[in-house]
C-alpha cells in the first residue's frame, strides 16, 4: 500500500488545491462586492429608512423621543462633594450617600463580606 501511494505527491497536491479554493472564495467574495455595489441605486438608503420607520411605527416603537441626559459622578461630586462610591458585581456605581436606611445596611453588609473576600485573597 505504501508504495502505491505517495504521500509526498498527494501532500503537495492537497496545499495547491488549499490555495487554488483560497483564491476561488476570494474572488467570489470580490465579484459579490462589485455587484451589490453596481446594483446599489441612490434611493435605496431612504427606501430602506422608510421601510424601518414603518415598521417601528406599526409596533408602536419610536426612536423620535429624547432620552433624558443621566447625571454624570462628576456633577454629583461637584454638587453633593465627595463621597464613597461602591461599584457592583456588574460594574454599577452605587453611591452610599444617596441611599436610604434599609438598602444602607444591606450595602454595609455586601461591603464587610467584600472586604472579608480580598482580606482571605
Amino acid at each position: 500500500m505504501n508504495k502505491a501511494v505517495n504521500a509526498p505527491a498527494i501532500s503537495k497536491m492537497m496545499a495547491e488545491f488549499e490555495r487554488e479554493n483560497i483564491k476561488t472564495e476570494m474572488m467570489q467574495e470580490i465579484m459579490g462586492e462589485m455587484l451589490d455595489d453596481a446594483m446599489e441605486e441612490p434611493g435605496d438608503e431612504a427606501e430602506t429608512d422608510q421601510i424601518v420607520a414603518q415598521v417601528l411605527d406599526e409596533i408602536g416603537i419610536e426612536f423620535n423621543e429624547e432620552v433624558p441626559d443621566a447625571p454624570s459622578m462628576m456633577k454629583i461630586q461637584a454638587q453633593n462633594g465627595p463621597e464613597k462610591v461602591t461599584v457592583a458585581a456588574g460594574g454599577v456605581g452605587i453611591s452610599s450617600g444617596n441611599m436610604d436606611g434599609a438598602n444602607d445596611s444591606a450595602l454595609n453588609d455586601l461591603e464587610a463580606r467584600l472586604n472579608n473576600l480580598n482580606k482571605n485573597d
